[in-house]
């Protein structure tokens, strides 16, 4: 029998397997339903490669295989738009499909969180976990020091290195071979009043800077390279890969074990001390509910025993929201693959294959920052990314056009949705509706995001280098002809949350002090479900950190 079994093998999972496997005398189980070795293929380690994997023309890369392709629910605030959620389909889960940028949030998330009833999660502790994780590469790669500089001025030199750890699990860099247009946009931005900063992760986020990304040498540096590697070679973790989790086994009000689906046959799988889901925030909610714990009416709906009555399971869906401005370059310097740069692409090939520089290190969204969407904002409530292409998932044909993308992401919506069912099947995918902007407020945000975009394009830095506005198109100018605009050019940024959060009110599904399900025995959640409320910027980062200190509760508990 396992001490252990972790329902999921992606971030959360992966963490876990890692942490708990540090007493030789657990044993861990980690049943996923992708595959394991993914982080060998060429098309996972080349970061460029992170652009086919929402193309199912592409398929026969190997990207989409690795993909859940779920779609959400008609938004009622943006028009009836469903939107694509890709997620995860591997060991490592989304952190092999992802855009690898590293961003912690910000250090009033936390407290945030407090006020919201998760107790003990302060800045001050998630930094420990922040620090404890992190292999911060800038500190002790030669290749990063002396010549890495945003604006002639050293990184190295504008860091406060007490943010940062070395030998942790999680290797942190900075771009590998930032594009030149980076640093126009970082002087146009300066020229728009916007301050650069060199270290989103630091004391302080606000500003404009180059993003840090979840890389190593050049690669992908996913979770089945870091925490995954780290736990096989212990011997007291086994990956059961394509095993679909189909429901928990309960004897009264305690988890024993997990139903899972293998190779054609029902097996079960019992845990000796708990049974821990780390399976997301979407598919976390959907098993807990075809398990019978959740809100009695949806499982009613659904013809499922409820088991255990928890109205907040499912309940508080929260993801940030994005739109962007297009514009066409009048140069080459971006990614494309026009004709007039074969020679660079073909040189960038190999500037990869034999030293791993080059383009194909580009995650494209190399810059950003974090910025306040108006003067009487206290803390930065819009996300910017500097995008080096035009082209998308939903626009392939615009690979042949050089330019860039400028995005913007509503940070702290005040939308929530939900994660329901479609049926008491476990291999359907659970219903989710977001209700993006159906709080007016949201859209407002996005609109100013906009105006700002076209702020930073209009400033004397970009101009020899801007040509046409592909989109929206300077014609739009009007706040209700850009509302128009963001309902069907607007796109999740993928950081689906709070479906299970901690807390000790009503809706609380989770403890935050021991991360039980509230009434329950033998059974944790530990993955970014659990949140209060979205952290402020990209979310692998805190799930790492959620899923450390989680690991450390469970095993104080147990010593």
């Amino acid at each position: 029998m396992y001490d252990y079994v972790i329902v999921g093998g992606g971030v959360a999972g992966c963490v876990m397997a890692y942490r708990l496997s540090e007493n030789p005398d657990v044993r861990v189980a980690v049943l996923e339903y992708g595959k394991a070795g993914n982080n060998k293929k060429t098309i996972v380690k080349m970061p460029l490669g992170m652009v086919t994997f929402m193309m199912p023309n592409l398929a026969f890369l190997g990207g989409p295989k690795m993909t859940y392709m779920y779609k959400g629910e008609p938004n009622q605030g943006l028009g009836g738009a469903a939107l694509d959620l890709p997620r995860g389909k591997a060991v490592g889960g989304s952190s092999m499909i992802n855009g690898m940028i590293v961003v912690r949030g910000q250090w009033a998330d936390y407290d945030l969180w407090e006020e919201m009833g998760a107790t003990g999660w302060s800045r001050d502790e998630m930094k420990k976990y922040f620090i404890k994780s992190e292999n911060f590469e800038i500190t002790n790669n030669p290749d990063y020091t002396p010549g890495y500089s945003i604006q002639g001025k050293p990184v190295k030199d504008l860091i406060d290195y007490d943010y940062h750890g070395t030998g942790g699990p999680y290797n942190v860099a900075p771009p590998r071979s930032p594009n030149s247009m980076c640093e126009v946009y970082f002087e146009a931005c300066q020229q728009a009043g916007y301050k650069i900063n060199a270290d989103f992760n630091g004391a302080d986020q606000e500003g404009i800077g180059y993003h840090w990304l979840q890389q190593k040498g050049g690669e992908r540096w996913g979770m089945e390279s870091g925490y995954a590697a780290l736990a096989r070679k212990r011997g007291n973790v086994d990956f059961i890969t394509e095993a679909r989790v189909l429901k928990l086994v309960l004897d009264g009000r305690k988890v024993t074990g997990v139903e899972y689906e293998r190779d054609g046959r029902v097996e079960t799988i019992a845990a000796g001390r708990d049974v821990i889901m780390a399976l997301g925030t979407f598919n976390t909610p959907q098993t807990l509910m075809l398990s019978g714990i959740g809100p009695s009416h949806e499982l009613s709906k659904q013809g499922i025993e409820v088991k255990h009555e928890l109205p907040g399971v499912g309940q508080g869906l929260h993801d940030h929201l994005d739109t962007w401005v297009k514009q066409e370059a009048t140069n080459y310097e971006t990614l494309g693959l026009s004709p007039r740069v074969l020679h660079r692409n073909v040189a960038d090939v190999f500037r990869w294959i034999f030293r791993r520089r080059g383009g194909f290190t580009s995650n494209t969204a190399e810059a950003g920052g974090f910025v306040k969407s108006g003067p009487d904002i206290d803390r930065p409530d819009l996300q910017l990314f500097f995008c080096t292409t035009i082209a998308s998932a939903q626009a392939a044909d615009s690979f042949f056009t050089h330019g860039w993308a400028m995005h913007a992401t509503d940070l702290r919506p005040h939308s929530r949705g939900h994660v329901g069912l479609h049926s008491a099947d476990p291999h359907e995918q659970p219903l989710i509706q977001h209700n993006f902007c159906q709080d007016e407020r949201d859209m407002q945000n996005l609109i100013r995001g906009i105006h700002i975009m076209r702020e930073i394009t209009d400033q004397p830095a970009f101009k020899d280098y801007v040509g046409r506005e592909v989109e929206p198109g300077r014609d739009l100018q009007s706040d209700d002809e850009l509302r128009a605009y963001i309902k069907s050019h607007c796109m999740t940024m993928y950081h689906p949350t709070s479906t299970c959060a901690m807390g000790t009110g009503k809706m609380a599904v989770t403890d935050p002090l021991t991360m039980k399900v509230h009434g329950l025995e033998g059974l944790r959640i530990v993955d970014a479900s659990v949140f209060p409320a979205v952290t402020s910027g990209n979310t692998m980062a805190p799930t790492i950190a959620t899923a450390e200190r989680a690991a450390d509760l469970i095993k104080a508990e147990a010593a």
